[in-house]
């Protein structure tokens, strides 16, 4: 990081440590996609018929993608991917002179990706003349902790024709949504013009519709799509439309994170983004987090900011009363609640104090226009649609162009944050508490999680057992509680209720002035132990399968298997399979039925379409977990699960030592205790090593210890009786030391 960059980037600290909801989220590095110090050259190769259909004016708004060849070149070297998906990207920039474009790198070869990215959009931010605002509202949003997309500049060329100074933007989607939360399991929607969050009744199918002028729905489910699930969105909007004033923030803050909703909100009304939701029921993102269920608002779209304003001051703008063109239901409704509005401006003060004014825009923005100015003032594409000149660009800091551009980018700064100052001067620290626990509950073991705002005395979890008192537990920042790391605001506890069978919970903080805010509104409920009445135990796994055996298809998939454990046929139909805790119904079993004593193989190879028994997963030899779950009442309660390390020996497995034991054991092939998919696990003793005890391949000192602690053994014998005559005697140590050095 530059000198520069890095001083306009300083004072985010105590924003960060403030903050509540956007605490759990990553910001992850840049890496080679978005050079931060370089103008990279991006090179697209498509056929000349294909180019023409782009181009044609007819064809504005198609969104069929066509093969390109990429090429991205920087001063590390450069890097070709064929066969990539190339299309037009945008609204009604579509029909501007200087186009927009999405790559998508996965189009026609399934999986493949560059740099970890899928897609990429190139953003030819026709509108503005300095081709800087978008870049820098992403990069102070992600100095701030946001959820925010990586950008840098590049030069773009289209067979070999220079198009101009681009922005490139990383992609809205599920890799997005993993490198922030650790997890891309939940729903994501991208929501446009007019999102409203309007309230269309209960039926989640409502809220699928199409306005007559569009090709594509308004809220555009972009993962899950086969679900189709569209719960979540109708919950929302009912909440918002239906439930009244006295249960409104209870009800709201159960599925929807209102704090990040005012994070996000504070930061665009002082970049004065006008086409967002607060705005123009458009541009934004929701996320239904897996973790807690709650929906969570993201930004997008960030080219109309820093005095672009196309009629309307945005710079003097009410801070508490954002202008708009239509209903915002969710939007008006948080704005009628006093402790929200007290919220937002304070959030608005925290940005002002950490970086958001003139002088701190003005060095950055000269660092960005020198890196580009070379890029800039070849790019002829930019003048085209407004008639902006070589001036347009390097005045573009203090000097307003006129028109739609009403100020510099500095000049805006500082007039937004004069305003936005004198409009917040009584704004109060917010003082809150988020929290969540983890379900399905693993190892009777309930852990509780709670993020605050503010700088609470204490943090507290309220635990009730089938139905008892509320029993008070302190949480933890100390980065050993399960709470992440110390100091970061997020507070942990474990707690082990092995003899209970439901738990009901809440959280609160306390703070120095009285306050004591809790959460949820109403204590929540969780299953604490494990099932006991199904037939059915996670078995056997290989999570490297690189040879040992193929699935239907002729694929080496890694995989697990159940056994039926039971006297009995029986049906897993209902059962759930997950590698991650926060989504367990990730694979569902179908119906059919396993004989007693039976074994059945799902395949974890994230390929749905290669039959019902292949699971939308992979499994980690290095570290992972499997979590066998079913649904009840009380929601999904844990039926068996298996959590490893370090298993990265090709084409072994990890199993009970036989059928339904507790203990696990390696298995591996080429030896006397193979893998055994589909078929009786033959631990140790079973495979004709009765002397290796402890399971390790070798009859060794740790199997004589065993044998002559259960000397004289002749009831309940846990190993040491190898001859099987009921008494752990001398014939057994005999046998043990017989066989002393042997690997099974």
């Amino acid at each position: 990081m530059n000198k520069l960059h890095h001083a306009w980037m300083a004072g985010t600290l105590a924003w960060l440590s403030a903050s509540l909801s956007m605490a759990q989220e990553l910001v992850p590095a840049l890496g080679p996609a978005f050079l931060e110090d370089e103008v990279a050259t991006v090179r697209l190769t498509v056929s000349d018929d294909d180019w023409a259909f782009i181009l044609d004016p007819d064809n504005a708004y198609s969104n069929q993608e066509w093969p390109a060849t990429f090429v991205y070149e920087s001063s590390a070297g450069s890097d070709t991917v064929e066969n990539v998906g190339v299309r037009l990207r945008g609204n009604t920039s579509r029909e501007a002179a200087k186009k927009s474009f999405k790559v998508s790198f996965n189009t026609f070869t399934q999986g493949a990706s560059w740099n970890g990215l899928e897609k990429l959009n190139l953003n030819g931010n026709h509108n503005d003349p300095s081709m800087l605002r978008a870049r820098m509202v992403w990069e102070f949003m992600r100095a701030q902790g946001h959820v925010a997309p990586r950008v840098s500049h590049v030069r773009v060329y289209v067979n070999g024709e220079y198009r101009g100074l681009y922005i490139n933007v990383e992609h809205v989607d599920e890799e997005f949504i993993q490198k922030r939360f650790k997890h891309n399991d939940g729903n994501l929607w991208k929501c446009t013009y007019p999102s409203d969050l309007a309230y269309l009744g209960e039926d989640p199918e409502a809220y699928k519709f199409t306005p007559s002028w569009s090709n594509q729905r308004v809220y555009e489910l972009k993962t899950n799509t086969v679900e189709d699930d569209y719960s979540a969105i109708a919950e929302l909007c009912s909440v918002i439309g239906t439930v009244p004033d006295d249960e409104f923030e209870c009800e709201l803050e159960a599925i929807f994170d209102v704090d990040a909703f005012l994070k996000t909100a504070a930061m665009e009304i002082l970049v004065g983004h006008w086409d967002n939701y607060i705005g123009n029921h458009n541009n934004y993102y929701l996320y239904e987090r897996p973790t807690d269920g709650r929906l969570m608002m993201i930004s997008y779209d960030v080219d109309n900011t820093l005095g672009i304003e196309w009629g309307s001051s945005w710079a003097t703008q009410n801070v508490y009363q954002w202008n708009q063109w239509g209903e915002r239901p969710l939007y008006e409704r948080v704005m009628g609640i006093e402790q929200y509005r007290t919220r937002l401006g304070w959030y608005v003060r925290e940005i002002l104090d950490n970086g958001f004014n003139g002088s701190a825009w003005l060095q950055h923005g000269t660092t960005l226009r020198t890196l580009c100015t070379s890029a800039a003032l070849e790019d002829v594409f930019r003048t085209y649609d407004y008639g902006f000149n070589d001036n347009a660009f390097l005045d573009c800091l203090t000097g307003s162009w006129g028109g739609h551009v009403t100020q510099g980018i500095a000049s805006y700064v500082n007039t937004r944050a004069s305003s936005a100052y004198g409009q917040t001067g009584d704004a109060q620290s917010p003082r809150d508490i988020q929290s969540w626990v983890y379900t399905p509950v693993v190892d009777d073991t309930l852990r509780v999680k709670a993020e605050v705002a503010g700088t609470p005395m204490s943090v507290e979890a309220h635990v009730s057992l089938d139905g008892g008192p509320f029993v008070t537990y302190p949480m933890l920042d100390d980065g050993i509680s399960g709470d992440g790391e110390s100091g970061d605001t997020r507070y942990g506890i474990r707690l082990g209720f092995p003899n209970a069978d439901q738990v009901s919970w809440y959280t609160s903080a306390t703070y120095i002035d009285g306050a004591q805010p809790t959460d949820p509104c109403v204590p929540s409920s969780a299953w604490i132990s494990h099932a006991s009445d199904i037939p059915f135990k996670l078995n056997e796994l290989m999570a490297l399968n690189n040879s040992f055996i193929t699935d239907e298809v002729g694929g080496f998939a890694d995989w697990v298997e159940i056994a039926n454990v039971s006297e009995s046929f029986a049906n897993p139909e209902g059962l759930a399979l997950t590698d991650k805790r926060s989504r367990p119904d990730a694979y569902v079993f179908p119906a059919f039925t396993i004989d007693p004593g039976d074994h059945r193989v799902v395949w974890c190879d994230n390929d749905l379409d290669d039959g019902p028994l292949h699971a939308p997963f992979n499994l980690d030899a290095e570290q992972d977990n499997l979590i066998l779950s079913v649904w009840d009442e009380f929601g999904w309660r844990c039926v068996d699960h298996i959590e490893w390390e370090n298993e990265p020996l090709p084409n072994s497995s990890l199993g009970r030592v036989t059928d339904g034991a507790e203990e696990w054991v390696t298995f591996v092939s080429g030896t006397t205790t193979p893998p055994t998919p589909n078929a009786p696990n033959a631990g140790p003793n079973a495979a004709g090593c009765p002397e290796d005890l402890d399971g390790d391949l070798l009859v060794g000192v740790s199997d004589v210890l065993m044998v002559l602690g259960e000397f004289g053994c002749t009831q309940g014998c846990d190993a040491g009786d190898i001859d099987g005559d009921g008494v752990v005697a001398v014939g057994d140590v005999l046998a043990i030391l017989s066989s002393f050095g042997e690997v099974c």
